[in-house]
């Protein structure tokens, strides 16, 4: 079997919920062109080196750091990177009125080396920060509804970034490193196969958004379950 055709409506859905419940931080948009102090972490890193085999903690554990580092959120974000030569886990962590912070989590003793102040999103300049390729696949979906459609899906989309950030830690770790994997297989398709997997995607959502609250929790709990 190609590796593509492994990519299920449910796997779809992954890339849907976790794309939403991100997309709308500016953090993520602007992830690498952040402007770091200078860290000294414990794994030195080279150009060229696997990430992944110099790791030495998980994902949860770097996770666990960044929502101790700061008084309220939670972490629905991370990554290996380097760092001025060092390993570290970036992670965001995301407020309840949709501040975020930047937090480093060194990938050898997981020690937080650093922890950015509250970044909060500045809607005057909304534009500045957005993902303007997000924003305009939204342009397009809202495309002839009236404002009180509108309204309405923004409610249903909202529902899905609280149905991820609802998980606990554990699963959201395991959604993030799932969402990695499937993103991988995603960019080896042809365009063709993207654009059928669009059109399922279209499809599952129009079932999707729908649901309430609790039952997309209930889908989410479903799939990583199965994950398992």
């Amino acid at each position: 079997m190609r590796q593509s055709a492994k990519i299920t409506i449910a796997a779809i859905l992954v890339i849907g919920v976790f794309s939403i419940s991100i997309a709308s931080v500016p953090a993520f948009a602007e992830w690498d062109k952040f402007n770091y102090p200078e860290i000294k972490g414990t794994v030195s890193v080279s150009s060229g080196d696997d990430l992944d085999q110099k790791n030495r903690i998980a994902l949860t554990v770097a996770m666990a750091v960044a929502e101790n580092s700061v008084s309220d959120g939670k972490a629905v974000y991370g990554k290996l990177a380097d760092v001025n030569g060092f390993l570290v886990h970036k992670v965001i962590v995301i407020t309840e009125d949709h501040a975020y912070y930047k937090i480093l989590v060194d990938a050898g003793n997981g020690e937080a080396l650093y922890v950015s102040d509250m970044i909060k999103r500045d809607i005057s300049n909304h534009k500045k920060f957005s993902d303007k390729k997000h924003e305009d696949k939204m342009k397009n979906h809202f495309k002839g509804m009236s404002d009180e459609q509108i309204a309405e899906k923004k409610r249903q989309f909202k529902e899905m970034g609280e149905a991820f950030k609802s998980l606990s830690l554990e699963d959201r770790a395991s959604l993030i490193l799932h969402f990695m994997q499937v993103k991988l297989q995603w960019d080896t398709m042809s365009d063709d196969e993207k654009v059928q997997k669009k059109v399922e995607m279209k499809k599952m959502f129009k079932e999707y958004l729908p649901l309430t609250l609790e039952e997309k929790k209930q889908k989410l709990q479903a799939y990583i379950q199965s994950l398992n």
